[in-house]
């Protein structure tokens, strides 16, 4: 009785099968066609303003998000949405918005909701950027940088921020500069020791 069964759920699966084939091949060059058209009508009424406005949408809301974030960037240190010093670097699936505050120009992206990143640059070489983790971690002195075990929400880059913010500052000045970015030269090559919580 199960293998007759089996046997005519085959053949309606065969039938199905076919049936769908045939569709298929009918009217899939019709189903192109409609496709190409539709392609066609939505470069020509739709993209050329419908695309501009929901990425300024979505610049603007991830913007809010930081606001949200980052209050004191804004209420304190009177921070401005800035254009991107490397706009050749951003991806559509990445959400990007940069932050001038004081002299410090901060990239902040995000791609799918998973990876947050921070980058930070003095206003006068915005495209000579750092990791704002590897940037705090050479302004504070050997082992008083505790990270948290995962960096997953902007909650956790302003609190390790906002008391950091004015040795950032200092270190960015144009008098520091040379002497910042020496060290975060030897951090990279793992000469600097950090503390990471656990």
């Amino acid at each position: 009785m199960i293998g007759r069964n089996l046997l005519l759920q085959s053949r309606a699966n065969t039938v199905a099968g076919r049936i769908v084939m045939f569709l298929l091949v009918v009217f899939g060059p019709l189903l192109r066609l409609v496709g190409f058209v539709l392609k066609i009508l939505y470069k020509l009424f739709f993209s050329w303003w419908l695309n501009p406005w929901l990425d300024r949408w979505a610049r603007e809301s991830f913007a809010n998000e930081i606001r949200q974030a980052f209050p004191f960037l804004f209420a304190q240190y009177e921070g401005k949405v800035v254009p991107s010093p490397r706009p050749e670097m951003q991806s559509p699936a990445v959400a990007h918005v940069c932050i001038a505050a004081m002299n410090l120009v901060f990239e902040f992206s995000r791609w799918h909701s998973e990876n947050y990143e921070v980058r930070v640059s003095p206003t006068f070489a915005p495209r000579d950027s750092y990791d704002l983790i590897d940037a705090l971690r050479v302004v504070e002195p050997a082992g008083q940088t505790v990270l948290p075990p995962s960096l997953d929400s902007w909650r956790f880059f302003a609190k390790l921020l906002e008391p950091r913010l004015p040795a950032l500052e200092t270190a960015f000045n144009p008098e520091n500069f040379a002497d910042t970015k020496q060290k975060l030269a030897q951090l990279r090559l793992g000469k600097v020791p950090v503390h990471i919580a656990s």
